[in-house]
């Protein structure tokens, strides 16, 4: 059995810690929590943990100290730091001590389990490997591909970061090869010819990254890349302008006659930065949106997208859609979409500002459908993700439309559906209500009220599910039940009259010859000689 350490200053983390996982599942014996890093280090010592989860930042002693005193000390546990979200660049110090595992709070269960088999894999290996100083230089190298890995995703999750270090700094502690020159941001989008499913996308990412990573070392640049919201980016380190251009004009030609069976390549190309801390990840991603309007399989400089100077008036359009949403207008929601074609066919309107409409407009139908389904009670799971995922994948405004105007009619369907069938439930369960209760005085507000519904609904739902008034029912239903127990003569008219909910009965034999068109005798006659 492996054993872990968990240490952090606040306790309600720590007995979340303790209660997220199923330790026992994963073979894993929490031998202690500690509250400081000082406590943390002396259990660490005297206990030797196979794994550490700490956070990252505490009092006293942080959690980098811990990690650096404790190897020190010739001690190698495996350790999971755990930060906020702005303490990135305290925490990416680390790796130069060979951690890889990084959390960010809020702590989620699946990342947190996931880590946790990742190092019990890497310790099962590690204890049955042969040759240890192989494996170790590996570990090495994964090490330093990792930590490039986390400062280039720092780079483009944060472009107002506002750290700096020295180049030489970067390189020794990444592996970075950066010299002081021109910084570039390369997207490479690919949009397939035929449907992928997710996972053959990511394979074909993939790919198209070994493979321009392999053809990239043929050309005088400094390239580094990752692969992100369905893209590969580039960073990129170049002397001159010249040589810059004439490499991607020849790499881009390469892609384009490769993968051109499977999809057509858009590379997207960012402006030009002196300092590796301002270069842009965001321009090359709006270089790529841009090819909804410039068009896709072509090299997309963001310094030559100026002419889009119009923005979308996002507000008006959401009330519009929200309305339609809540009302559940299919036909309001066509039209809406027929229109904002209409809108955003003008050229000058920016890309960026198309595909935030686009985004908005997916957020808006989550939260009003959920509204919705929070009304009844029912499960619901909006697939935001990939909805936003094939909006990001629209080559064209006329695609981005459709697959808007798909998405809308879809949920909204659904959701009708799931309504018309809970109505229909509803009017089910009152007729079964009629049927158990015809020998009382049966009211439409008793029906609504049983079955927790308003009775203005009730009966407008009623009259369009059965085609006829609740009362008309009613008394259908009561004539119904008197012609059955007419027949059987032990039975009075009087009798019949009060087992079908009328007390009085020349009453119902008014209501019966009106209904039937004889009297209730009359029918009795008929039908038992």
């Amino acid at each position: 059995m492996f054993t872990a350490l968990l240490a952090d200053d606040e306790i309600n983390i720590l007995n979340l810690l303790e209660k997220l996982i199923d330790w026992n599942a994963l073979n894993i014996e929490v031998i202690g929590k500690c509250q400081s890093g000082s406590e943390a280090y002396q259990a660490i010592i005297s206990r030797k943990p196979d794994i550490v989860i700490i956070d990252i930042k505490m009092p006293g002693l942080s959690g980098l100290d811990v990690v650096r005193q404790i190897q020190e000390e010739g001690i190698f546990p495996n350790f999971i730091l755990i930060s906020g979200h702005k303490q990135f660049e305290y925490a990416r110090s680390a790796i130069q001590y060979g951690v890889e595992n990084y959390l960010v709070k809020p702590i989620n269960k699946q990342e947190l389990t996931d880590n946790l088999v990742q190092i019990i894999h890497r310790i099962e290996k590690e204890q049955t490997s042969k040759d240890y100083k192989v494996m170790l230089e590996q570990q090495i190298k994964t090490n330093i591909a990792l930590s490039r890995e986390q400062f280039l995703k720092m780079l483009y999750l944060s472009p107002d970061l506002s750290a700096r270090q020295p180049l030489e700094e970067i390189n020794r502690q990444y592996g970075f090869h950066f010299v002081h020159d021109h910084y570039r941001v390369i997207s490479i989008k690919p949009d397939t010819k035929e449907l992928f499913t997710l996972p053959q996308y990511q394979i074909l990412l993939k790919q198209i990254y070994e493979f321009i990573t392999l053809k990239l070392e043929d050309y005088p640049l400094v390239t580094y890349g990752i692969i992100e919201a369905d893209e590969i980016m580039l960073l990129i380190n170049y002397a001159s302008e010249e040589d810059l251009a004439c490499s991607l004009a020849s790499i881009f030609e390469t892609l384009k006659n490769k993968f051109y069976s499977y999809c057509y390549i858009t590379m997207g190309i960012s402006s030009t930065s002196v300092n590796l801390f301002q270069v842009s990840f965001q321009e090359a991603r709006i270089a790529i949106m841009s090819r909804i309007t410039l068009g896709k399989d072509r090299m997309i400089d963001y310094n030559g997208l100026s002419r889009f100077r119009l923005k979308l008036n996002k507000s008006h359009l959401l009330d519009q859609f929200g309305t339609y949403i809540d009302t559940l207008n299919i036909a309001g929601v066509e039209k809406a979409i027929s229109q904002l074609l209409q809108e955003i066919s003008d050229e000058s309107v920016s890309p960026v500002s198309i595909f935030d409409l686009f985004i908005s407009l997916i957020q808006l139908l989550d939260e009003h459908l959920t509204d919705l389904y929070n009304k009844t009670e029912e499960n619901f799971t909006f697939p935001r993700k990939q909805y936003v995922s094939q909006i990001h994948n629209s080559t064209s405004k006329e695609e981005l439309v459709q697959s808007m105007k798909h998405i809308m009619i879809k949920e909204i369907t659904s959701y009708e559906k799931l309504q018309y069938s809970k109505d229909s439930r509803y009017i089910s369960l009152a007729k079964q209500y009629i049927y158990d209760h015809i020998d009382q005085n049966i009211t439409l507000n008793d029906v609504a009220e049983v079955l927790f519904i308003n009775p203005s609904y009730f009966s407008a739902l009623f009259k369009r599910e059965t085609g006829e008034t609740f009362s008309n029912y009613i008394t259908g239903m009561r004539m119904k039940r008197s012609k059955e127990l007419l027949k059987n003569l032990q039975y009075s008219i009087a009798d019949v009259s009060s087992m079908v909910g009328y007390q009085d009965s020349k009453y119902f034999s008014k209501v019966f010859q009106k209904t039937v068109g004889i009297k209730p005798s009359q029918y009795r006659k008929l039908y038992t000689n």
